[in-house]
Order: structure tokens, then C-alpha cells, then sequence
């Protein structure tokens, strides 16, 4: 608990700062309120905000993970949103400061003639307004896209790839990739299933899972057990595990306890009937004794705020053959960037998942693809070629922290290999 309150200290801190620098634009943006209305609209504004960054901690003693997961997603999108709606309107409101300031400095040498400080004021106010008005954009456009269901609008992303030295029984065969469910912000079945029969509907061959199951404990996959056992495939159900797998997100009364969860976790793959590889590899059998090679890395990431290396994937190649190719499930798309391309040469396709698309950005195929998340990692969705080896980042099936999706939707990816 007292780590929690640590780590969320800051985040208290920075916010509270622009709190008090919204509040005072917007007293300026409104400069004929009366002193009662100023003082009621200070007070009211403060009163939100404390309410908010008081009661998350508080919730978080009563038990954070105990409450439903609509109510989790409320608040963290309500979070999240009003500080989108902070930090787009702050450009604005510092240049309406610099404006004041020059201004100040300026008439402190020449003196404005008569008229020109209400101007100057009226100036200040329209930058003070247009910093709001800018700000309520990313505001109206997370809020809209979290009551309006984009988080289970799921989009089936078909791709073709033609894989080095593929026997020929694989080719047309269909792989498809889910990631990211994070059963633990799941909050509608009904959206749920659908996206789910349309995993089956594409009738896969293989299908594989490349993490995040869940958000911070195995427990989390209990209500869409019955569910995800639908999911199934000729040639089997593979999955790995991701950074949130792995119950390093909460604290435990003990180590005891973490251990028991991670436990839990890798038996739910079991009763599932997926097969959970950890640094480890299994051939898949064709036709005519022809065969590849499936690796599955647990997580290995750049960052360290994206919990720890477990994955190794030298121990993982152990005994392969040297000439079949051989697909590689993992994660963190970071972990091919440094660990895979150009060192593995027969690892010939990668699939990865966990950046989410930050599950807002510009998506239109084949044009133009843009989203925050390009700031972190150089490949964060879709397919990337590089000479005999590729890479595809799925954009996630489920979603954490923001109930929605702004333009980056919940992906599906059907793979047709040749």
C-alpha cells in the first residue's frame, strides 16, 4: 500500500499544478463573474478534483481490484480524459501568459495609451478560451468513444505473407493472432462473444495468443472461462505471456501469494486447452513429414516500467533444427527491434502485441497510420518487412486504463501464409 501511495504521489502532484493553473485561465476567460461566482466556481472546480484524486486511493484500500470492472473503467477514463483535456489546452494557456507578460514588460517602457488595457485583456481572454475549446476536443473525444462501445468494435485486419523456405502443406494455411484480452477491464459479454465468433468464423488452422490475458491477477479470466474455451483450431492453440501475466502490477500480502497467482495463471492456460509456451518451442506438423517451428518467449521488453525479462530466447531456440522457419511469439514488438531482427535470421515472422495502438490515434489502411504510441515504439502495429524476416503487431483485442478505442479499434488478424 504504502509503495501504491508512492508511486501515485507525483501523478498527484503534476496534476494538482495544472488544476490550479486551469482554474486561474478560466477566472481570466470570464473576467465579469462576480466575486461570489468566482469563488463558488473555484471551490466547485477543486472540490471535483480532490474528490477524485482523494477517492482513488481510498478505493484502492478498499480493495481496487474488488470493484466491477465498469466502475474501474469509469474512473480511469474519467482520469485520464479530464488530463487530455489539461495538457492540450496548456500550449494555449502559456502562450496567453507570455502574451501578459510581454505585454507587461513592454508597457513598463512605453506607456499604453488610454484604451489598450482592456484590449490587452480581451486578448488574453480569447487565448484563455481557445486553450479551453482545444482542450474539450480530446475531452468530448474519449468520452465519446467510451459510452459508445468502440472498445468491442472489432476489426478482422487479413494479411497474405509470403515466408521464406515455407513448406508447401502450410501454404494457404490460416494463422490467427489474438492479444491483449485484459480480462480484467472486460465489461461486456454480449461484445465479448461477438468478437469471439468472429475469431472462429475465419475457421483459423492455428491460433495463437501473444499475452496479457489479464490486468493484474489470474482470477481476473474466471467470468469468460466458458467463452475463450470455444476457441480452437486444427493445428492447436498456442499463447505466451505478457507483462501483466505475471501479477508484478499489485501488491501481495507475500511472496507466497504471488506465486499461487502465477500458478493459477499458467493452469488457466492449461484448462483452457491452450498451450503456454515459456522460452520454449513445439514443431508443427504438416503434411509429408514437413514441419515449422513455433517459439514462444515469455515477456522481454526495453522499458522497465513494462515489468521484468523473463523471456530468453536463447533457451528457447535450444535444439531447434537449423533449417526449418520458425515463427516466433512474443510480447513486447521491443524485443524483436533488439533481440531478433538481424541476429536470428531463421526466425522468419514475429508476432507481437502489447502496444494497444495507445488505443487512439489515425488508422486508415494502406494511407496514413499515426498514434502516440509511435513516440515509444518504432513498430506499433501491423506488418513491418525487413528483407527474409517480418514482424506484425497485433493492435490488441481487449483494453486497459481507457474504456474505448478513438480511432485505433480492438484487432483480429488473420494471417494467410504462402
Amino acid at each position: 500500500m504504502f509503495r501504491l501511495l508512492a508511486g501515485y504521489l507525483p501523478f498527484v502532484l503534476v496534476n494538482l499544478a495544472l488544476d490550479f493553473y486551469v482554474i486561474r485561465h478560466g477566472l481570466l476567460a470570464k473576467p465579469n463573474l462576480s466575486p461570489l461566482n468566482r469563488r463558488r466556481w473555484r471551490w466547485g472546480f477543486l472540490v471535483l478534483m480532490g474528490s477524485i484524486y482523494g477517492g482513488m486511493p481510498l478505493l484502492a484500500w478498499m480493495g481496487w481490484e474488488e470493484r466491477s470492472a465498469f466502475f474501474r473503467n469509469t474512473v480511469q477514463t474519467t482520469v485520464l480524459a479530464l488530463l487530455a483535456f489539461k495538457v492540450w489546452a496548456l500550449p494555449w494557456l502559456l502562450l496567453e501568459d507570455g502574451h501578459r507578460g510581454l505585454t507587461s514588460l513592454w508597457r513598463r517602457f512605453r506607456p499604453a495609451p488610454s484604451g489598450e488595457s482592456a484590449e490587452g485583456m480581451s486578448r488574453g481572454a480569447f487565448l484563455s478560451r481557445l486553450g479551453f475549446l482545444v482542450g474539450a476536443v480530446p475531452l468530448l473525444g474519449l468520452g465519446g468513444a467510451a459510452v459508445s462501445g468502440s472498445a468491442y468494435r472489432y476489426r478482422v485486419h487479413r494479411h497474405t505473407l509470403r515466408l521464406k523456405d515455407l513448406p508447401g502443406s502450410f501454404r494457404g494455411k490460416r494463422l490467427v493472432q489474438i492479444s491483449d484480452l485484459h480480462t480484467g477491464s472486460l465489461d461486456d459479454a454480449e461484445g465479448v462473444r461477438r468478437g469471439l465468433q468472429m475469431v472462429l468464423d475465419l475457421q483459423p488452422d492455428l491460433v495463437v495468443f501473444t499475452g496479457d490475458l489479464v490486468n493484474t491477477q489470474a482470477d481476473e479470466v474466471g467470468p469468460w472461462m466458458e467463452m475463450l474455451k470455444l476457441i480452437k483450431a486444427p493445428m492447436g492453440v498456442y499463447s505466451v505471456l505478457g507483462n501483466h501475466d505475471y501479477g508484478d502490477y499489485r501488491s501481495w500480502p507475500d511472496e507466497q501469494a504471488k506465486t499461487r497467482n502465477f500458478e493459477q495463471m499458467v493452469q488457466v492456460h492449461k484448462d483452457l486447452g491452450w498451450q503456454l509456451l515459456r522460452n520454449e518451442a513445439v514443431q508443427i506438423k504438416g503434411e509429408n513429414g514437413e514441419f515449422l517451428e513455433l517459439i514462444g518467449c515469455e515477456n522481454w521488453g526495453r522499458r522497465s516500467g513494462f515489468g521484468k525479462r523473463y523471456g530468453n530466447l536463447t533457451q528457447a531456440m535450444e535444439g531447434l533444427s537449423t533449417t526449418a522457419p520458425k515463427i516466433l511469439l512474443t510480447h513486447d514488438p521491443s524485443h524483436f527491434d533488439l533481440e531478433v531482427l538481424g541476429k536470428h535470421p531463421s526466425i522468419v515472422l514475429t508476432l507481437c502485441g502489447h502496444t494497444h495502438g495507445m488505443q487512439m490515434g489515425i488508422d486508415i489502411p494502406g494511407r496514413w497510420r499515426w498514434s502516440p504510441a509511435s513516440w515509444v515504439y518504432p513498430h506499433w502495429a501491423g506488418h513491418y518487412e525487413f528483407g527474409d524476416q517480418q514482424l506484425y503487431v497485433n493492435r490488441g483485442f481487449g483494453f486497459v486504463g481507457f474504456r474505448g478505442r478513438l480511432g485505433i479499434y480492438p484487432e483480429i488478424t488473420c494471417l494467410e501464409l504462402a
